[in-house]
């Protein structure tokens, strides 16, 4: 049994938060776009990664956010994994121990981001994570923006010490980097986004971390049944269309640094044009402008990702 997967190989989603000019939680538009997600076929969703601005949240938006998802989740059967993005550690314990009270088990973490953390330091911070709360589990979200991008080598250790260390999102991994997290650490679920999907699919059994095939949540189904059946065919294609709407989004959008939420409240705003561009201050959104422009070449060039809205 030791060999066994800690989580299981499907799709992760993650949920954008919806906010009104004042900055509120637009409730009904949130509790619409979780059900959306589950009721085409994506059952594994998470809320406050960057997309969900995890980063951006005080502890007032972060514990009515987490009650709502909590309670929209729980009306389909959805377990919710809850992100945790702070410079403070102990900001973090924290937010763990009121979500545990309010029965939340599965948790997603990113690392402090002010300076990368040596060696001791993420021993320190995987200790008072994942061996403080044993009877969580957790997804470590492996970016750039902590500082430190985790290697095989780093999570065939961590894993070792932690049990309850189930799965983690990879936002870069080269091939090699993919063969040794599967040769390495074999019982954690590796979630890889679309264009390094298609390759992990083939290599091991990867996960798949939506992003922007988010606008058709049944056909990022069903890119991530193509991999488990290991359909050469029908994943490349499927990834050059991927490739081809990514081109299509950053031309609409421009140049210039933007966080990830101000992509992906573009795709929740395809899904329901109800959705809001915003985000939390000092962050920009996307312009009005932007959206359109892609949502118009998502219309004349690609219909396919149109529909069932």
């Amino acid at each position: 049994m030791a060999d066994e997967p800690r989580y299981p190989h499907t799709v992760l989603a993650a949920c954008c938060v919806p906010w009104d000019d004042a900055g509120g939680l637009m409730e009904p538009v949130f509790r619409d776009s979780v059900a959306d997600l589950v009721a085409h076929g994506l059952r594994h969703l998470y809320v406050f990664g960057t997309a969900g601005e995890g980063h951006a949240v005080d502890e007032r938006r972060f514990d009515q956010v987490v009650d709502v998802f909590a309670d929209e989740t729980g009306r389909h059967g959805v377990d919710p994994m809850i992100g945790l993005i702070s410079l403070s550690l102990p900001a973090v314990i924290g937010r763990i121990e009121r979500c545990l009270d309010r029965g939340i088990r599965a948790f997603q973490l990113s690392l402090p981001s002010w300076g990368a953390l040596n060696d001791a330091e993420l021993a320190v911070f995987f200790a008072q994570t994942c061996g403080r709360f044993p009877e969580a589990d957790f997804l470590h979200y492996n970016l750039g923006r902590a500082g430190r991008l985790l290697t095989p080598d780093d999570y065939a250790r961590l894993a070792a010490e932690h049990p309850n260390l189930v799965a983690v999102k990879h936002t870069r991994a080269d091939y090699a980097t993919v063969h040794r997290l599967f040769a390495l650490v074999p019982t954690v679920r590796h979630f890889f986004t679309e264009s390094t999907y298609s390759y992990a699919s083939l290599a091991g059994p990867a996960g798949f971390l939506v992003s922007i095939a988010s606008v058709h949540p049944r056909r990022a189904r069903e890119y991530f049944d193509a991999g488990v059946a290991r359909d050469v065919g029908t994943l490349m294609a499927t990834c050059a269309q991927l490739l081809e709407l990514s081109g299509e989004l950053h031309r609409a959008v421009g140049p210039g640094p933007h966080m990830d939420g101000a992509f992906d409240k573009m795709f929740a705003k395809v899904r329901d044009p109800r959705f809001p561009l915003a985000l939390l201050p000092p962050y920009q959104s996307a312009s009005d402008d932007a959206y359109q422009a892609f949502l118009t070449a998502l219309r004349e060039r690609h219909p396919e990702w149109l529909e069932d809205p």
